[in-house]
Formats: structure tokens, sequence, C-alpha cells
């Protein structure tokens, strides 16, 4: 049986920095976790057209947050939509409440 010894702590001090020490990290695989909060009536409204849209696709359901997530890589695909959230947030002072 052979053990793994642990590098010291000292392999992983910035020179520059060294009360920060720099271990690596391996890269997140697992999905994260976003809460949003609607308005009942934004809320009414979207579960609405998801309900629309399964029934016109002739699907079961059609989940909020499918339709969350396919916007979410539409907008960093599309510029066009990229500029006009941006627009909206700035005219919104950088939220929606």
């Amino acid at each position: 049986m052979t053990t793994r010894r642990r590098k010291p702590i000292s392999d992983f001090v910035d020179e520059e920095n060294p009360s920060a020490p720099t271990i690596p990290r391996a890269a997140r695989t697992t999905p994260v976790r976003v809460t949003l909060d609607l308005s009942p009536a934004d809320h009414r409204a979207l579960k609405r057209w998801c309900n629309i849209t399964a029934a016109a696709l002739e699907l079961p359901q059609v989940p909020l947050a499918a339709v969350l997530r396919i916007l979410g890589k539409q907008l960093l695909a599309d510029p066009e939509l990229a500029a006009r959230v941006r627009a909206e947030l700035e005219q919104a002072g950088g939220g929606m409440h």
C-alpha cells in the first residue's frame, strides 16, 4: 500500500503576497443554482406563455427554468439582444425591481 503525501502549504504560497496561499482549484462541473424573484403578475404571464407553448408544441409541459436557460444562452450569443438588455438595465438604474 502506497500513501500519498500532501504537498506542503509552502509550495502554494504566492511569493509576492505570502499571506494569500494560491491553492489550485478544480474547474466546477456541477450546475450553479440561481434564484430569481418575479412579481406575481410576471410569474403568471411567463407560466401562461410556457403552458401555451407546451400546447403548441404538443408537449406535456415547458418548464420556466428551461425557457430562462435558453434565454440566457441567447443573451450570450446574440449581440443585438445583449444590447437591448443592457439598455433596459441602464434605464432601470441597474436592476428591475
